[in-house]
């Protein structure tokens, strides 16, 4: 969908913000009837409505809510960072009520992938493939060179120097049958070797070390369940199908929040001390997508528009959008609490992913453009940022990548990195078997394998179609160049050969460990298209302190609200990184437990 969003809508939203915020005490205290939606609308402040920001205006539900209780502290939202943050509270003695929009028979966690840096557990699952500890700060100066120090050095910080012992406890309900169900990406599989898994490009260095959750006998949502039976029975009390709406405050300091069924829309208070806000993004809703994503929504061209994470139209059913639980609602509630904003919010594959041939994934290949020449470093070392040029590129223009017959061994050149190709005996198989049949199909020669009875692959995770040649100039030919661009497709790769041959590239600085020439014949090549604005997650929203304590306009802590997992900003700068595989989860499971150790102190 074209974003319509003017400069002046943006100056007129900003000014909305301010003012919400100014009036964020007024509303909490002023009368219900004045500001209280009708009873029987299943509330959804800020759904998707086509324009305007009017999900930073607060809303009061005071008037029709009865009380359910007193606790110390109330977490709202089960995931990873919730979960963990309400386990932590309770085994310190703390009264704790998590509040869950989803249903409790049918909860399902989001991700399977958490980084298990320094863990015990990551040397379990990997059976021969040992990893060494990693110095934290080390890691620490390596993120703060791939987002530009953009984040909060504190908050990132605790996060390097405790992410092995949380990701341990977080896992240590386990048993062997459950952790010999995991497995690991990122590195060889046992009786595998990879020769060219490279540990930094440039400066930029990497980190293997993950935990995947993908069996049915053993996934994450089995895993939180552990988390969650641990907190009960250290006396937290979990309310699902319950939808965070409201923080009250009276004088500055927290009361309560007030909640929603999502069974027969009752409204109920839940007085606290504190809150801890963990509600898992914003990835649902239109206008928190154009107000806070501004890097992708001012860029979005005629035809392009906000995409799920399979390449889907996000918002094409616009009740489906409604209905989902990443409404962005924690950020709101926050923000009307008085919580400041981050200008721009990283979000996970917004720039980098184009369904269906995942362009991105060929970093070893040369990419040129429709009139025949390169346009970037392909193989710069961040996925996630790899593809920020194709935001600024037409998305019905198709980039081409191309590489010759010695494709299978360059591939095997890649870093631990969140969608990386995995050069494992079964792909490297795959790979050589999709360039025969390119070739074969040149050539006429290809001969279909009779039907297995299997149906087709579907969706954009089918195999890859390669386009083969003789000669430079007929795959040019095959990829719809004419004319000047044949003559400059060719020429571009001669000169991309030569920085092969010397050992830099003069023209986009690619590393010379990752240069590949395009030489000997058969050539071969992926057409695709540009992608903008397909987002698996949201990354950010709410500024906080090192102790994920949310700051005021002023940067200032508010007192008792606190924000974890993906409403809390400033932790991945502009776009979402991974040096390794699954820090988004694992810096949910170890924040999340920060955040509870962060508000212990707090109620003292």
């Amino acid at each position: 969908m074209k974003n319509n969003l003017s400069r002046r809508d943006f100056l007129k939203g900003a000014s909305a913000a301010a003012l919400g915020v100014a009036s964020v005490g007024f509303v909490a205290g002023c009368s219900p009837a004045e500001s209280a939606p009708a009873a029987s609308t299943p509330a959804a402040p800020g759904a998707p409505s086509g324009g305007g920001s009017s999900w930073k205006t607060p809303q009061n539900f005071s008037a029709q809510a009865t009380d359910a209780g007193s606790y110390d502290v109330v977490v709202v939202g089960h995931g990873y960072a919730g979960v963990c943050a309400a386990r932590e509270l309770a085994e310190q003695g703390k009264k704790v009520a998590l509040i869950e929009r989803q249903a409790e028979d049918t909860y399902t966690a989001l991700g399977n992938e958490s980084a298990g840096i320094n863990s015990k557990l990551v040397n379990k699952i990997t059976k021969g493939n040992q990893y060494k500890d990693v110095d934290p700060v080390e890691y620490y100066q390596n993120w703060t060179a791939i987002t530009g120090n953009q984040i909060n050095p504190g908050l990132v910080m605790k996060y390097c120097q405790t992410m092995g012992e949380n990701i341990d406890w977080y896992y240590d309900s386990l048993t062997d049958a459950d952790i010999a169900s995991l497995t690991h990406t990122g590195s060889p599989a046992e009786g595998e070797t990879w020769p060219h898994l490279l540990p930094n490009i440039g400066p930029i260095k990497f980190y293997p070390g993950v935990i995947s959750a993908y069996a049915q006998e053993c996934n994450q949502t089995k895993i939180q369940g552990y988390n969650r039976e641990k907190a009960k029975a250290a006396g937290a009390e979990f309310f699902f199908a319950t939808r965070g709406l409201q923080i009250m405050q009276e004088n500055g300091a927290i009361t309560g929040v007030i909640a929603q069924s999502m069974t027969d829309n009752s409204y109920k208070k839940y007085g606290c001390k504190a809150v801890v806000v963990a509600t898992g993004g914003f990835a649902d809703n239109q206008e928190m997508l154009n107000d806070l994503m501004p890097d992708i929504a001012n860029n979005l061209t005629e035809g392009e528009e906000w995409k799920n994470a399979f390449g889907g139209a996000r918002f094409a059913n616009p009740g489906a959008a409604e209905a989902s639980q990443y409404q962005g609602d924690g950020i709101k509630m926050a923000h009307w609490a008085g919580a400041h904003l981050e200008s721009i919010v990283a979000g996970m594959n917004a720039k980098h992913i184009q369904a269906p041939t995942s362009m991105n994934n060929f970093p070893q290949a040369v990419w040129v453009r429709s009139n025949g020449k390169r346009f970037q470093n392909e193989f710069y070392p961040v996925v996630e940022q790899r593809g920020v040029p194709n935001v600024y590129m037409a998305h019905d223009e198709k980039i081409n990548c191309v590489f010759d017959s010695e494709f299978v061994e360059y591939r095997q050149y890649t870093v631990p990195q969140h969608g990386m190709f995995s050069p494992s005996k079964a792909s490297i198989e795959s790979l050589k078997e999709s360039m025969k049949t390119a070739y074969e199909k040149f050539k006429g020669t290809y001969v279909a394998p009779a039907e297995s009875g299997t149906p087709a692959a579907s969706g954009p995770f089918d195999p890859v179609e390669f386009i083969a040649d003789d000669t430079l100039e007929g795959l040019a030919g095959q990829l719809g160049l004419t004319g000047d661009a044949v003559s400059a497709f060719v020429e571009q790769i001669g000169r991309y050969n030569k920085y092969c041959e010397q050992g830099f590239d003069e023209e986009f600085g690619r590393h010379k460990e990752v240069l590949f020439p395009v030489k000997k014949a058969p050539f071969y090549a992926v057409a695709g298209n540009p992608g903008l604005g397909e987002v698996m997650c949201t990354c950010g929203g709410i500024i906080t302190d090192a102790d994920q304590n949310a700051l005021d306009a002023n940067f200032k802590p508010i007192p008792g609200l606190y924000v974890s997992g993906n409403d809390c900003g400033r932790r991945f700068g502009v776009e979402y990184i991974t040096p390794t595989p699954g820090v988004s989860l694992g810096m949910a499971i170890t924040l999340g437990r920060e955040c509870g150790k962060s508000v212990a102190r707090y109620l003292g």
